[in-house]
């Protein structure tokens, strides 16, 4: 893609003019298109092959980098498009209707940078630009066996003679093996709750750090995932990644709440896929002389697949237009996707119900969705989590209303 025509966006600073905001969704749109002709004359090969060998070859990795898919949301200062998620989404969706481990790719490349944008100005410049360039790959370490994602993380990371050491185990950590750098989240003080989790740029191949394979999962075949142990795994102070202390804020604000976003993104475009496939199969399937698309129940069921499938557009385009704007999503975010995973379950659902028992055969158009489509009830947190993160912040703002009120 020519770059003399990037403009940038939230990522690389704010616009200015008509013109330029013009520019940019003119470039939004065309890069949507590109990866529209992706998705309907490249993306079915791309995913048998890697359905038939578990495993992602390294020609498609070159592929999405030659389509320019890796560098959607990085600042342009560091080579990337600079796209805010409000039009990035769009290009999302139609990556998302391919196979789940090509939507994960893409995913990765445009997300994960985002925990090292949380940090210094040197830690930025030498790895965004790599990531922007399809070079480098950033891996996010906070989930653990035995325990949650919060406060309660047994991964410490203790200061020892002017450096800090890593103990202890991360596991379901994506494209964990072939990551460049690691950002590690672990507790530095554990009297101080939140402000005591610090977050680390920890390289591949770092001594004291062993990746362990996990095995396959049901859906997004090829995505490799893996445990991470930490034995006496030593990091400098100037791979702390932003401030100690501030590995809270880094894993939820900087990135999680977009990254949330973007999983519900993500099962929009299952979904429309679903929804498409669904439509066409009962188009042509005939029973007692009649297309199934003429019965009403199964009308019914298509229009309720619709209603809900923009129901979580529109909900993920409202948390993109906040999270553009510099504003708090957290709620915005963790109900679009309570909304969206529990969405795509029963689109997918209805779908392969709409397509009968050969929808459950094995290389069906619905059968490789169905399974792709539950791996995004776990990705950044179970609907469970979203709605804890939800109440928290209903209950914390009705009780800053009844402080205000009592002044």
């Amino acid at each position: 893609m020519d770059d003399s025509k990037q403009s940038g966006g939230a990522a690389a600073g704010p616009q200015t003019g008509a013109g330029a905001v013009q520019d940019l969704r003119d470039r939004a749109e065309a890069i949507r298109q590109v990866a529209e002709r992706f998705r309907k004359e490249e993306a079915a090969a791309w995913g048998e092959e890697i359905e038939r060998t578990s495993r992602i070859p390294e020609a498609l990795w070159q592929r999405l980098r030659e389509l320019g898919l890796c560098r959607l949301t990085q600042p342009v200062w560091a080579g990337g498009e600079g796209l805010p998620l409000a039009l990035y989404f769009p290009i999302l969706e139609e990556i998302a209707r391919c196979h789940g481990t090509i939507r994960m790719m893409v995913h990765a490349f445009n997300s994960l940078w985002r925990t090292v944008g949380q940090g210094r100005e040197e830690q930025q410049r030498e790895w965004i630009p790599k990531v922007a360039a399809g070079e480098a790959l950033v891996a996010f370490a906070l989930t653990e066996p035995d325990n949650g994602t919060g406060i309660d993380l047994q991964t410490t990371a203790t200061y020892e003679h002017g450096r800090f050491i890593l103990r202890g185990r991360k596991h379901l950590i994506t494209f964990a093996d072939i990551a460049s750098v690691i950002t590690v989240i672990a507790k530095t003080d554990a009297s101080l709750g939140r402000q005591g989790l610090t977050a680390f740029l920890v390289p591949q191949g770092r001594a004291g750090m062993k990746l362990e394979p996990m095995p396959e999962m049901m859906g997004d075949r090829g995505c490799s995932h893996a445990v991470i142990t930490f034995e006496d795994c030593v990091v400098e102070e100037h791979e702390v990644l932003g401030e100690v202390g501030q590995g809270f804020d880094i894993a939820l604000h900087g990135f999680l709440d977009q990254s949330r976003a973007c999983i519900a993104q993500s099962a929009v475009g299952i979904a429309q896929e679903s929804l498409e496939q669904a439509l066409a199969h009962v188009r042509r399937r005939v029973t007692f002389g009649k297309p199934l698309a003429t019965r009403q129940a199964v009308q019914m069921r298509l229009a309720d697949m619709a209603i809900a499938v923009q129901a979580g557009r529109l909900l993920c385009l409202d948390a993109a237009r906040k999270f553009d704007e510099g504003l708090d999503i957290a709620s915005e975010a963790a109900m679009a996707k309570a909304f969206a995973i529990r969405m795509v379950g029963e689109v997918t659902d209805h779908a392969l119900s709409l397509f009968g028992g050969i929808g459950y055969a094995v290389g069906s158009p619905i059968e490789r969705l169905y399974r792709d489509a539950r791996s995004l009830w776990f990705e950044e947190g179970t609907i469970e989590m979203q709605k804890m993160t939800i109440a928290e912040r209903l209950l914390a703002e009705a009780r800053r209303q009844e402080r205000a009120a009592r002044r």
